[in-house]
């Protein structure tokens, strides 16, 4: 169930709220249970079923963690951790390994091995790092365990971030916060970021998507260079719109219920380097493998070789959790490559280059990356940038398709309005801030955010019904 499709918005979020606030207290933990159970057990029933069972397990062998030697301990959540591995390679990687093998297999001209195509389970890769987070957070003590088993399963479960996260660690996880009194003017502000997310969907993400689409199910024969550059450009901002509107529609719901769940953008093409990007772009998944991957594989108290080898590592294992695909692997290695350059030499000097030149220089290299991303295949992709850089094409090329074939008028707006935001200079905002000095009440304040408010919700609406429905890009993840 979407956040942007016509069941949510116009059943399950008026109809859950509504009872969120007309409820006594005692009723709202049951009542988030019960409706991220229905939430997901809506776009995937066996799905659901099989998480629960495996949280059951979790939540019971937790008491194993707290007693007995540190050896013992120690084998309890090795084995917990190997489960929830093994949950998500099992769900999310068989199709493609078995796939691998048969291919292998038949080109040496032995018999491929017989497979069913194994389902996929929604938010697998996210609902893992949760359970994760809470294994090793209640064995290294940084967190009491749950006090019952629908504590856990809320932590787990919680509809804003159940599919598509931001990442909870578990020992930020505010296990109280339905119990706090909701204070209007967090509900509004809630209610507002979940607008103006919602709207950079629809009105921004979809509208580049469009154009992304088109230009990346091209064959190279009808591909050129003006058309390679406009397809990865435009699917550069589709995905950090895409993504981070999720973000600020599960950041918003939540502030209206009373949670607090972690920022996780912080305009990621203003970065100056790869070491910057990745403290703005999907932060929480960096914060979560530094924490539980990064800092155990040694960190920074290891040899420097060690210390690249395992910042190389976390970003390649980035990599393979994105998706069962070669180009996720080598867009894993890519970052991880840029990662280490940063921390070889490139960090201090870029400290001494001006942001007019770091910050293009970055955002050119992230680009190049997202179209490994973005391809089938390592071999379109890298047909793809062929093509990007065969700047002869400029002067002489000959296509049936034209660049208004792709982009209209109202879509070269979209993508002008989404560079200027991507862009927008965090020193800008505060010299706007203080140079409009409107002296205006709170209610003519509230007034005209409401209008705004409105206008948006009502052009994304019409959006939304005017153009197909296009599911959030990291539901596959």
């Amino acid at each position: 169930m979407a956040f942007s499709s016509y069941i949510f918005l116009f059943y399950f979020f008026p109809i859950f709220f509504a009872a969120y606030f007309i409820l006594p207290s005692r009723f709202k933990k049951p009542l988030v249970l019960a409706a991220s159970l229905i939430f997901y057990c809506w776009g995937t029933p066996l799905g659901a079923l099989i998480v629960l069972v495996t949280s059951v397990i979790d939540y019971y062998s937790t008491r194993f963690l707290k007693a007995g030697s540190r050896k013992y301990r120690k084998a309890v959540l090795t084995a917990l951790i190997a489960e929830n591995i093994g949950l998500l390679l099992y769900f999310k990687y068989s199709n493609f390994l078995i796939g691998e093998i048969n291919g292998i297999l038949k080109t040496a001209g032995f018999t491929a091995i017989p497979w069913t195509g194994v389902i996929f389970l929604l938010g697998i890769s996210f609902i893992v790092f949760h359970k994760i987070s809470y294994l090793v957070d209640v064995y290294n003590e940084t967190a009491e365990p749950a006090e019952n088993l629908a504590e856990y399963l809320t932590y787990i479960l919680l509809f804003p971030k159940l599919i598509q996260g931001p990442i909870f660690k578990y020992h930020d996880f505010d296990h109280n916060a339905v119990d706090k009194k909701q204070d209007l003017n967090g509900f509004f502000n809630g209610f507002s970021r979940f607008i103006l997310g919602f709207s950079k969907k629809i009105l921004l993400a979809d509208t580049l998507g469009f154009t992304a689409d088109k230009i990346f199910s091209l064959p190279f024969s009808e591909l050129n260079v003006l058309f390679a550059w406009l397809g990865a450009v435009t699917y550069t901002f589709q995905i950090y719109f895409d993504f981070s509107a999720y973000s600020d529609m599960a950041i918003g719901m939540g502030e209206m219920m009373g949670y607090r769940i972690p920022e996780n953008f912080n305009r990621p093409y203003l970065a100056r380097s790869f070491t910057d990007f990745w403290r703005r772009w999907h932060i929480t998944l960096s914060s979560w493998f530094r924490e539980y991957l990064y800092i155990p594989l040694g960190g920074n108290r290891v040899s420097k070789t060690r210390n690249y080898m395992n910042l190389w590592m976390v970003f390649f294992i980035s990599g393979l959790w994105h998706g069962a695909n070669w180009t996720f692997l080598v867009w894993g290695a890519y970052h991880g490559f840029f990662l280490i350059i940063d921390k070889i030499f490139w960090l201090k000097k870029s400290e001494r280059l001006a942001g007019a030149v770091t910050v293009p220089l970055t955002f050119l290299l992230v680009l190049i990356g997202w179209v490994f991303f973005r391809s089938d295949n390592i071999t379109y992709a890298a047909g793809f940038l062929g093509k990007m850089f065969s700047f002869q094409e400029l002067v002489q090329y000959t296509s049936k398709y034209l660049i208004s074939d792709f982009i209209d008028r109202s879509g070269i707006l979209i993508l002008i309005i989404s560079a200027f935001i991507g862009f927008f200079p965090e020193k800008m905002t505060v010299s706007l801030k203080g140079a409009i000095k409107l002296k205006l009440t709170p209610v003519t304040l509230a007034s005209i955010q409401s209008a705004v408010l409105f206008l948006l919700f009502l052009f994304s609406l019409f959006g939304m019904f005017s153009s197909d429905f296009k599911p959030y890009i990291y539901f596959r993840f």
